[in-house]
């Protein structure tokens, strides 16, 4: 790690931040002067405001500029998604967030004096008045459980652009680094002019052309401010390298990102501009970096205009500013994702659109920018197909050794498999990347707008308590009726699966309504300029149709604990005949109180992820129906509901708010992590026993897989250590599965966190699709972390 490396790193705040209001104040003052204009334009002149006058600076050190908030390291507070109030301004002050009193007076004063709008004041007005589907929403099943103001609290983030929200979607890099802003500018003026008003579609299409040119011309604008800076600093400063890089910085933004990028050093500005304009958002992607960014790697190097040393400082520096980039909802949204969780993903390796292989030499220096400079964020996952070398797996698998908890890896052949069933081109599936933690998109050619997390096992805790929630007293579901008239698990199997798909439904209109609240509310005219053909189509990003409509997404969590529970009602009740249903029921209901050697044999009874034909075949077929299911139920944009898997942190609050479980779980405990990882420390027989069990889930079909697994440092120690992973992890790409990922670290040492935190500060685990520092994490979700099951090879 380099001197500036080092300062830069140690400077870097990564809890505690301050709370800013500029970018607050000055949005909501430009949407109250604009409120008689339409939602794109009054969007568009909402970030125009923002990039002329929030406050800039360039810290001491930084190579790639481009402040994320208008104090460094801050939060701005967002517009837009939730409602913020004394009480969640407490909360933020309570978990130590830092708010300047006479910044407090002044944010509850601009919430007094202009109405709060925006997705969840939409579907307050839509959810609350629907008796129907209110049962549902308060209950929790799709978290969180709605409250009678809607969804708690607002979002505070870094970055200047619109946001908020968690939409999945990578812009095409390749415009503004190819093309230059200047060139889509004049697209933009070429389209207005060329516009007959003749199509029902005309009048929207032209405000939405005019935000766009609007916007970008912000960007340019912003970027020349930056330059203007840079200069000014560079007549002040007396070290003459750093007034050399002052007066780099000044000629770099003075050009990009309004020309096409000429050098690495202007394409990584560039790419940087970009991201931080779609910020805020936790899953604001980076895309497939090694392979937009190897053209002006490739002529540098070639050049002599370029070291791989100087990359990797810009690679450093990079990991350094994807840090300064937060985000955090209100206090109860904040449970689903703890740890700070956040998913900017850089995809590397895989092959390329004509199928020949991806690697180059970025990819490698990615993962060694990663191991001089360990940071949580960027997240880092590597495609592997048949030609990925193994040299570049292995470079991957030394930093996982190392306790980096990074990169995921993801098998090329599931992940194409899942574009092309739904009409994708192999050319354009190929050219896939991660966006958000595990779910995939095509850069500027898909988006995925809503991905509720449904508790699974809730549907089993319904249909037990004859449709009912224990929890709120509401009637959620149909009346089942006796729960012994069914004589076979057949019947048990088919009742239960005609309630599921009915939870499936409602599960499905949360995910339109809140689709279609993002859409009213908040277009984006900026984002949908970086879309393929964004321009000549002219409509927002949300509405315009894709070549794969995957705008809203079923997400199944805790489904694992599911799936043992079906099995043990299966073993015990219909083949044993050990107990009838009514009485398993009661021994749930007393949270297995007086039912003690009941649950000793639950706990026993075989688990998914030990290769148990029988038990894995009850988890892949829920899993098969999930699929299924989901691709019958129309989506808000178009197309149908696309199935995913990933689980966040929700796994926590989902199993909090869920009763006991047939798989010998108490009520409250957490429900199984990822969706194809076993339930914590029941995989007893190794991870090649997992890899099994996770085959028989139909992961093709899911545009997201999350396998969670922990190995012992010392079973990688060696190089054939590191060769058998490796030759596992293709084994299971190959053979049908999508995504797995590892912690590297004794048990023993994440106790020790636990109990002295502030000695194992930079201690990073892999909790779902994203790391976070350890001792950042909740006990619960520490917990969790620390009962899994430790592998050796």
């Amino acid at each position: 790690m380099s001197n500036r490396i080092e300062m830069m790193k140690n400077r870097l705040v990564t809890d505690k931040n301050p709370i800013c209001i500029d970018k607050f104040r000055i949005i909501l003052e430009t949407e109250a002067e604009n409120a008689y204009e339409l939602p794109v334009y009054r969007r568009g002149k909402a970030l125009v405001s923002v990039l002329d006058n929030i406050p800039i600076f360039i810290m001491d050190g930084e190579l790639i500029v481009g402040n994320t908030a208008s104090k460094p390291f801050g939060l701005e507070i967002d517009v837009g998604f939730g409602v913020w109030n004394q009480s969640e301004v407490n909360a933020l002050k309570e978990d130590g967030f830092r708010l300047d009193p006479k910044v407090e007076v002044e944010l509850l004063d601009l919430i007094d004096r202009y109405p709060q709008f925006g997705a969840t004041s939409g579907m307050n007005r839509i959810l609350l008045v629907n008796k129907r589907m209110e049962p549902y929403y308060r209950s929790g099943m799709t978290l969180p459980p709605w409250r009678d103001e809607g969804v708690s609290g607002g979002t505070a983030s870094s970055g200047l652009g619109l946001g908020p929200g968690w939409i999945l979607m990578c812009p095409d890099y390749d415009l503004p680094l190819r093309k230059g802003l200047s060139a889509m500018i004049q697209e933009c003026e070429d389209e207005l002019q060329s516009l007959h008003f003749f199509e029902t579609d005309s009048y929207e299409r032209s405000i939405t052309l005019q935000s766009m040119k609007m916007s970008l011309e912000a960007l340019v604008r912003f970027a020349q401010r930056f330059s203007t800076l840079a200069d000014e600093m560079a007549v002040r400063e007396k070290d003459p390298q750093r007034k050399k890089e002052l007066i780099e910085i000044a000629e770099t933004c003075r050009w990009v990102p309004a020309n096409p990028a000429r050098t690495f050093k202007e394409a990584i500005q560039t790419v940087w501009f970009i991201f931080l304009l779609f910020s805020p958002s936790p899953t604001t992607t980076i895309g497939r970096f090694d392979q937009y960014m190897y053209p002006f790697y490739k002529a540098d190097i070639e050049a002599g205009r370029i070291t791989d040393e100087e990359v990797l400082e810009y690679l450093q520096c990079f990991r350094l500013k994807v840090m300064e980039i937060n985000n955090i909802s209100g206090k109860e949204v904040r449970k689903r994702a703890v740890g700070r969780a956040r998913w900017y993903n850089m995809t590397i390796g895989g092959i390329k659109s004509d199928g020949s292989d991806a690697t180059n030499e970025l990819s490698y220096l990615v993962l060694e920018a990663l191991m001089r400079c360990p940071t949580t964020h960027h997240t880092i996952t590597m495609r592997i197909a048949e030609s990925t070398p193994e040299s570049l797996i292995l470079k991957g698998i030394e930093a996982q050794a190392r306790g980096l908890s990074m990169p995921a890896f993801i098998g090329d052949p599931s992940y194409i498999n899942f574009f092309t069933t739904y009409g994708v081109s192999t050319e354009q599936a190929r050219n896939y990347c991660i966006t958000g933690c595990l779910d995939a998109n095509l850069p500027g050619r898909s988006r995925a707008i809503s991905i509720g997390m449904f508790i699974a096992p809730k549907t089993l805790e319904f249909f037990l308590n004859d449709g009912a929630d224990p929890r709120t007293g509401l009637q959620v579901g149909n009346k089942v009726g006796d729960l012994d008239r069914f004589k076979t698990y057949d019947e048990f199997y088919s009742a239960f699966m005609e309630e599921f798909t009915g939870y499936m439904s409602m599960g499905a209109e949360r995910n339109n309504v809140e689709a279609m609240s993002f859409g009213y509310a908040l277009p984006d005219p900026l984002r949908s300029a970086f879309m393929v053909n964004g321009i000549k189509i002219g409509l927002d990003f949300y509405k315009r149709r894709y070549e794969l409509q995957n705008n809203t997404l079923m997400n199944p969590v805790g489904m694992v604990n599911l799936g043992n529970s079906l099995f043990a009602i299966k073993k015990l009740v219909y083949e044993d005949k050990a107990i009838t249903l009514t009485e398993f029921k009661k021994a749930l209901d007393a949270n297995w109180k007086g039912y003690e050697d009941l649950r000793k044999i639950c706990l026993k009874l075989p688990k998914y992820g030990n290769d148990f034909k029988e038990v894995d075949s009850v988890v892949g077929s829920l899993y098969e129906h999930w699929v299924r299911t989901s691709n019958t139920m129309p989506a808000a944009f178009g197309g149908t509901q696309k199935a995913t898997a990933i689980s966040v942190t929700s796994h926590q609050p989902g199993g909090a708010i869920t009763s006991a479980t047939p798989d010998g779980r108490c009520a409250g405990d957490i429900l199984a992590d990822g969706c194809a990882s076993p339930a914590s420390g029941t995989d007893m027989k190794g991870p090649l026993a997992v890899f099994k069990s996770a085959l028989n889930i139909p992961q093709d079909g899911f545009a997201a897989m999350l396998l969670n697994m922990k190995f012992h440092p010392m079973a990688l120690k060696s190089e054939d250590d590191r060769k058998k992973l490796a030759s596992a992890i293709k084994t299971y790409f190959f053979n049908g599965g999508k995504q797995v990922q590892f912690n590297v670290i004794d048990t023993e040492t994440l106790r020790e966190a636990q109990k002295n935190p502030d000695e194992y500060r930079d201690i990073m685990v892999r909790v779902a699709g994203f790391s976070a520092y350890f001792v950042q994490l909740t006990k619960e979700i520490q917990n969790e972390v620390i009962d899994r099951t430790v592998h050796n090879i």
